[in-house]
């Protein structure tokens, strides 16, 4: 070093010029060789012909050279020497370790800074104001609370305890640190108040959560100070009312911020646009940035398409996103959550694509949208590729990210896939148990999903939710009210989608006891009824043909959408009160509620089971002339079903010739069942052909042609149809009914043994026949499901009481006339829904009046 020394050294002499008092020539070029030289001395002896230099060339009387060479000095521990060195340079000492500070803070040596201050003390160097301001910031910047405490019992011990400068900038690093208490006591001893006093306090009050108090204080600094508010006042008071979405507050600092003519641009404006946003006020945001006419910056830009998101104008944000010139990962996450929560979720997966071209590193919130984008179309393959994504940068497999992965692969049922995440996860959460769960119930294995959900450690509410809806829609009813019974007994509260769940299955199985149990624990729970529970409940009453409950449920509530009218409609469709429905539809028109696609498909229903022909085309033609609905294979089945009742034969064929859409198994299906009612054996036989080149396996096709066949006395093909079934392999679907007593379902089939009733069942089955026999009534059916349900009933049920069964299959004739005697003979109601509509036998009579 000694040998170079020389050549570096020349270059900071002025040969040409001596050196004048109070001033140095290009200080910064010969500044940084100094700092370079001093970077690589490691003792006095190299310093020396630095410092003889430093003397020629003046520089030494510079206080940021100066401070270079002290902390050098301090570097070597040698403060002696430093002494002895900076009583050449006529500078307080304090300047120039004041400067050493200032230098230190500006490369951000933070640390450096709280050691020269260390040093200072012990050398016992005298500190004055500048020092201190020096310190703070740096305090501030890491945060060092304890030394910030330290500091500020200094400047009390020195006198500076009444420096307003040095109290605010000791506020702001307590702010900064989130001691409010601190901050609040200093302010509160203040003398004399600043704005950046003001300012310190409301935000961090602002910081803290202390909302209200912040605006108070706006309130308390106009009323009892002489104190003007700037711009950075109004941008911690707009932010407050932000996250309090206080509107009005905001809007009147927006009018004191205009009428004191602030300067509303930059942060201010953005800060008020957010304000205005996230109000749910865009045509306020709008208007503003209208009149202030900005460049819209990233951030700005980023806000409204924000607020065009929140305002559900999905396109409208995309234009603007568009637009921008600068967009950060901000910006993306926001139009592509955006994208996500509108539904729009292969547009997200699209806009992401396009974003990994710009490089732009990803968080784990971006990905965690992503992989729920994946999820709900079920694209696998991207998903696999986030997850690759996520090793690639190293992220954790943990957390919302785990959730998201287990999630994505239970959805797109992989499920291996899924418990090799589930078990890498270092901590599962009863999020990551439930998405587990959900998959096992997806794939279909209920007893896997059984297993797993006893193993889940703390069951939440969507844990039950979860299993009980799983039994739900596999229709194990018996499982589902089992499992409602033991969540009551843990410490979950059921929540209304547990009970819409249950109340669902009520309907499907008709246990009308249960589903009345159900709404007493949401009465006596004081559970509100709304709109979803609301109409579960006229639902459930309506499908296990309590008409008059589910119309009284109706009429109670006091707000009712189209999906409330809708179930009322088609609970008087299936109870076959064509004209009640028609009633409830008119009324709803007149309240200027919006029918939508399933409204006319229970509208459809309940002119075909009154035969209504003329009001089923005024129904099905407005549906697309004044609302706009493209009827589907549903409204297309209704009225073919409608016209086939009737006995319109000829005219369902044109209908279903003049079908935009191809007709599916249950157009043909529909016909074919009209065809053996009104016994049309040529047509049938056509439907029939076209019904097997649909589904050439079709059992209940045969089964249906077989009984017409059977009608018209042609045994031998009734024989063929049999014949071929059997040659198919094709078994017909048993017939099926169920019956609840005492909150158990209990299911029979034809000839049906399993019942440990079954000797009493076949007993009473007998002596119904003897009964129908003095009738005159031919039995050709008398151990068909219904009957065996039937007798369990009158076997089971107090006396006068109605019996209630759900079959699967529509009542045959024999069976229907049958009902009819047995209500008469022994004084009971029997209300049977089969899978068309409700039969309520009393007294000898149906409430289909034979139209079936």
């Amino acid at each position: 070093m000694a040998a170079a020394l020389p050549a570096i050294l020349s270059s900071l002499s002025l040969s040409t010029q001596k050196p004048t008092k109070n001033k140095v020539y290009n200080r910064v070029p010969r500044t940084n060789c100094i700092i370079s030289l001093l970077k690589s001395c490691s003792n006095l002896r190299e310093f020396a012909p630095i410092h003889a230099r430093l003397v020629t060339t003046n520089l030494i009387h510079d206080p940021f050279t100066a401070s270079q060479v002290l902390w050098f000095f301090i570097t070597i521990k040698d403060f002696d020497y430093a002494r002895l060195v900076f009583s050449q340079t006529h500078q307080p000492e304090t300047i120039i370790w004041n400067t050493l500070m200032e230098n230190r803070l500006k490369n951000g040596s933070f640390g450096d800074v709280l050691s020269t201050y260390y040093n200072m003390v012990t050398q016992g160097v005298p500190l004055d104001a500048s020092t201190f301001h020096f310190l703070i910031h740096a305090c501030s910047r890491l945060l060092a609370i304890q030394q910030g405490t330290e500091i500020q019992g200094r400047i009390l011990k020195i006198g500076l305890g009444d420096n307003m400068s040095l109290i605010n900038n000791l506020m702001g690093l307590y702010s900064k640190c989130g001691k409010l208490d601190e901050v609040r006591k200093m302010f509160e001893i203040l003398p004399q108040r600043d704005v950046i006093s003001w300012n310190t306090m409301i935000s961090c009050n602002v910081h803290k959560g202390m909302l209200y108090e912040a605006l108070n204080l706006f309130l308390e600094m106009q009323t009892n100070e002489e104190v003007e508010p700037d711009e950075i006042t109004m941008l911690s008071l707009v932010s407050a009312c932000t996250k309090l979405r206080d509107l009005e507050m905001g809007e009147k600092l927006h009018q004191y911020i205009e009428e004191n003519e602030l300067e509303i641009g930059g942060n201010l404006l953005n800060c008020v646009v957010d304000m205005y946003v996230k109000c749910g006020k865009m045509d306020k945001a709008l208007e503003l940035v209208g009149r202030c006419k900005p460049d819209i910056d990233v951030v700005l830009g980023t806000i409204m398409v924000g607020g065009y998101v929140k305002s559900n104008e999905i396109h409208a944000a995309r234009c603007l996103f568009d637009q921008m010139t600068e967009r950060n990962l901000i910006s993306w996450m926001t139009m592509i959550s955006g994208y996500v929560q509108g539904g729009y979720c292969y547009e997200s997966l699209e806009l992401f694509r396009q974003m990994r071209k710009t490089y732009l590193s990803l968080d784990e919130v971006l990905l965690v949208t992503v992989l729920s984008a994946c999820a709900h179309v079920g694209d696998c393959k991207l998903g696999k590729s986030v997850h690759s994504l996520i090793f690639k940068y190293g992220m954790n497999v943990e957390g919302f990210l785990g959730n998201a992965l287990i999630d994505l692969y239970a959805k797109c049922e992989k499920l291996a896939e899924a418990c090799l995440v589930f078990e890498q996860l270092p901590c599962k959460s009863v999020v990551s148990w439930n998405s587990m769960l959900d998959g096992f119930c997806r794939s279909g294995d209920i007893k896997k999903a059984r297993l797993f959900f006893n193993e889940i450690p703390e069951k939440d509410v969507i844990s039950w939710n979860t299993m009980i809806n799983c039994y739900s829609i596999s229709h194990r009813f018996g499982e589902v009210f089992e499992l409602f019974r033991a969540m009551q007994s843990s410490n979950v509260q059921p929540n209304k989608i547990t009970l819409v769940s249950v109340l669902s299955s009520c309907a499907s199985v008709a246990a009308l006891n249960y589903g009345i149990w159900v709404h007493v624990y949401i009465k006596k729970n004081h559970i509100e009824l709304d709109i979803m529970l609301g109409t579960a409940l006229i639902d459930m009453y309506g499908k296990c043909g309590s008409i008059e409950q589910a119309y009284e449920i109706f009429s109670d509530m006091t707000e009712k959408n189209v999906f409330v009218w809708t179930a009322m409609i088609a609970a008087r469709a299936m109870e076959g009160q064509a004209q009640k429905a028609i009633d409830l539809y008119s009324e709803m028109e007149a309240l200027a509620i919006k029918p939508d696609h399933v409204t006319f498909v229970a509208l459809l229903s309940a002119c075909s089971h009154g035969g209504l022909v003329n009001e089923g085309y005024t129904y099905f033609n407005k549906m697309s002339s004044v609302y706009s609905i493209v009827p589907k294979i549903q409204h297309y089945g209704c009225m073919v079903d409608l016209l086939g009742r009737a006995g319109r034969l000829d005219q369902a064929v044109r209908f279903i010739e003049s079908m935009p859409i191809k007709p599916d198994i249950s157009i043909w299906s529909s016909l074919l069942r009209a065809c053996g009612s009104h016994q049309n054996l040529e047509l049938a036989e056509k439907v029939f052909q076209e019904l097997i080149k649909i589904d050439p396996l079709n059992d209940a096709a045969y089964a249906l042609i077989s009984n017409i066949y059977a009608k018209a006395g042609r045994w031998d093909d009734v024989s063929w149809a049999r014949k071929k079934l059997h040659e198919l392999g094709v078994r017909k679907q048993p017939g099926c009914s169920l019956i609840e007593q005492n909150g158990a379902v209990h299911e029979f089939t034809a000839w049906d043994f399993s019942n440990p009733q079954s000797a009493e069942i076949y007993a009473m089955l007998d002596e119904i026949k003897r009964r129908l026999q003095k009738q005159d009534l031919v039995e050709t059916s008398s151990h068909h499901s219904e009957r065996l349900a039937v007798a369990f009933g009158l076997l089971n049920n107090p006396p006068r009481t109605p019996i209630r069964v759900v079959n699967n299959l529509q009542i045959c004739r024999d069976c229907h006339s049958a009902m009819k005697l047995i209500s008469q003979a022994y004084n009971r109601e029997i209300v049977i829904r089969d899978n068309y509509r409700y039969h309520r036998f009393v007294d000898g009579n149906c409430s289909c009046k034979d139209y079936w």
